[in-house]
């Protein structure tokens, strides 16, 4: 019976921490681009993604500082959200809503910029050609 009773307590302890330990993991993700006069920063972390470099200031349409809340419209929680959107879009500009400074602001972001950070992945060539079965 006394078993049972310290089963019990330690299994309702594990239980009851399980939320507890899940908070504590964290997410994070940091994407770094550099070339002759152009590095971009970004970092993610549980869902919030933000802008820890851009030089030149500008370039890619974002600043230093910038948290990024939609792309096209879509919600940002991973740099993935970010990158798949700018890189793969046919269009040469998006709007990117971030927050700067307190404050909410749409800026128009220039994808050919990003598709040199990450680079659209070339079509998988098809397949040969099957051989000919043998007739017989």
């Amino acid at each position: 019976m006394r078993q049972t009773r310290i089963t019990t307590l330690l299994l309702s302890l594990l239980l009851a921490s399980a939320p507890a330990l899940a908070a504590s993991q964290t997410d994070t993700a940091r994407l770094e681009w550099r070339d002759t006069g152009h590095h971009l920063v970004v970092d993610a972390s549980n869902g919030i993604v933000r802008v820890t470099t851009t030089e030149p200031d500008g370039f890619f349409g974002v600043r230093s500082g910038d948290r990024i809340l939609r792309v096209d419209g879509r919600p940002v929680r991973r740099i993935d959200d970010v990158t798949e959107v700018l890189a793969r879009s046919s269009r040469s500009r998006l709007p990117v809503t971030v927050l700067r400074r307190g404050s909410e602001a749409t800026v128009e972001v220039n994808t050919a910029a990003w598709r040199n950070v990450v680079p659209v992945d070339a079509p998988t060539p098809p397949a040969p050609p099957a051989p000919p079965s043998p007739r017989g």
